[in-house]
């Protein structure tokens, strides 16, 4: 009897393991549609740019974060990128109020921020009268600061003053700046250069067994690690770096706990698909490597959390809808860790990236980056995702039909014109002497063409300066001449500052560059 018994159980366990956390014929993606339908516009309207926010819920109001700019779509607007808090009411959805949280040279007690771009806010619920929000100030050629300011849920004010967030490590406590991170990351082996830019508070805040969690990230070193947030809400320590293998481009994570207590991260790869590692302790993380659950992933934002006993990995998907960047983002669901099933699929050529979630009361909440411009962000979307853990009936309910879109916009020296089929960048300035002129859109990575009609080929690529992408020396080989005019800052970044070069072309002449070569056509030429 008690064999037949524990046979019978050995049949069950695995049909309970199996069972499938959705209904019968669930349709992510039209799950994603009825979501998208109910999103209002956060961002004011006289923003152009906007992309990264975070938010907390509070009684009836949602406050969320961003990093926002009046110039151009994206967020590569240099020192004309600004902060905000803006309010919402969770009934009606509408923005009660938009607050400046910190902004280019502003000055607050005592202290004026620099002229440089203030960057990547992200937002806790310091105590019952308090919100506390962080963001990060990048000089040029300085170190990059992290920086506190408060807001008053009594008053619904922000303090006059700013503080600077504390970045502990294994060799002491400091000001939390690029340099800090980086010492305490090769003391452990990690190779990658020091930058003075790049530190971030990454991923949501997390409470786990009363402590908070969140991952760090410098996104142009490709580094990451595991910190917690001390009770001051000042403090970061950093409990264990994920950095291997240094060979991929990792940055960016989400991370959390899974439930025999190991931790695991996924995280975005500028080389590839996402990575996952994971650590029995959050000290000594395992060699990252790619999971067959994410099979295509793109280089971007992940997001992984835990609602109602269900984990939630966000995603971005390497397709794209009418050829807009990071258009299609996934929503997987388990109880474990290990099996995932799809329960929403965002499909959007306005894009879909950089989401948030979180719970209030029963309900989740979102906040996620839009665009009109071919996937470079201009606006924050919000609105609520689901009641915890249920299932919104589809019946009835139909598929969002876009509308073709618009043909692409010429490629000519203009200002605001996207300038590679593979990146979001658009032209900031350009020297006199190409402006309105066709240039070769292409892969921002490579250059592979073809002269088939002869006249005057200009090139831009970055000055020499370390860290730039700069071909001056293969332009110069193959003929290249350097014109005498000043740098232009072609997009955001000091690495991105050009030079311009000219050659006489002829029919037949073939051109091959590495990253970063922009071609500009005059007196009638044409390549393929």
């Amino acid at each position: 009897m008690k064999k037949a018994i524990l046979s019978l159980f050995a049949m069950m366990v695995p049909l309970a393991s199996a069972q499938s956390l959705l209904p019968a014929n669930w349709d992510p993606a039209l799950a994603g549609d009825i979501v998208m339908q109910r999103l209002v516009r956060v961002s004011a309207p006289q923003v152009k740019g906007a992309h990264d926010a975070e938010f907390v819920c509070v009684g009836e109001r949602a406050y969320i974060v961003e990093h926002d700019n009046d110039v151009s779509p994206g967020h590569g607007a240099g020192v004309a990128m600004y902060c905000v808090l803006s309010v919402v009411n969770l009934k009606s959805l509408k923005v009660e109020k938009t607050h400046q949280l910190a902004k280019a040279g502003q000055s607050f007690a005592k202290i004026t921020l620099p002229e440089a771009q203030v960057f990547v806010p992200r937002i806790i619920r310091k105590d019952e009268h308090t919100l506390r929000t962080y963001f990060c100030s990048q000089p040029a050629k300085e170190q990059a600061v992290t920086w506190y300011r408060d807001f008053d849920l009594r008053t619904q004010s922000f303090e006059d003053s700013i503080h600077k967030a504390r970045l502990k490590t294994a060799a002491g406590t400091f000001d939390m700046e690029p340099r800090h991170f980086h010492s305490d990351a090769a003391a452990q082996g990690f190779k990658r250069p020091a930058l003075n830019q790049g530190l971030y508070i990454f991923d949501s805040f997390k409470e786990i067994d009363g402590k908070r969690y969140i991952a760090l990230n410098n996104f142009p070193g490709k580094q990451n690690a595991l910190a917690v947030l001390h009770d001051d809400f000042a403090t970061f320590e950093v409990i264990g770096h994920y950095n291997e293998p240094q060979s991929q481009q990792l940055s960016e994570s989400a991370v959390n706990r899974l439930p025999d207590g190991t931790w695991m991260a996924i995280v975005r790869n500028d080389a590839g698909n996402y990575h996952f590692t994971t650590s029995r302790d959050g000290k000594t993380w395992t060699v990252a490597e790619p999971k067959p659950f994410v099979p295509n992933g793109l280089n971007s934002k992940p997001t992984f959390d835990k609602f109602g006993g269900v984990y939630y990995l966000g995603w971005q998907e390497n397709t794209k809808i009418q050829n807009c960047n990071r258009s299609v983002f996934n929503v997987d669901i388990s109880r474990d860790g290990k099996t995932w099933q799809r329960k929403y699929r965002f499909e959007s050529p306005h894009s879909f990236q950089y989401p948030t979630l979180h719970e209030h009361e029963g309900t989740l909440w979102l906040t996620v980056s839009q665009s009109d411009h071919g996937g470079t962000t201009d606006r924050i979307m919000f609105g609520k995702l689901e009641s915890v853990g249920e299932f919104e009936s589809q019946k009835g309910q139909k598929r969002i039909e876009w509308p073709a879109p618009p043909p692409p916009a010429p490629a000519v020296m203009k200002r605001g014109v996207k300038l590679f089929t593979d990146r979001d960048y658009v032209i900031d300035e350009m020297p006199a002497l190409v402006k309105d002129l066709p240039f070769h859109r292409t892969s921002i990575e490579k250059l592979d063409v073809t002269v088939t009609k002869s006249g005057t080929l200009f090139a831009l690529t970055p000055t020499i300066r370390p860290t730039a992408a700069s071909q001056e020396e293969a332009m110069q080989k193959a003929g290249f001449t350097k014109v005498d005019v000043p740098e232009s800052q072609l997009f955001p970044g000091e690495i991105n500052r050009m030079s311009l070069y000219r050659k006489a072309v002829k029919a037949g002449d073939r051109l091959h560059f590495k990253k970063l070569v922009l071609l500009v056509f005059a007196d009638g030429v044409i390549v393929q």
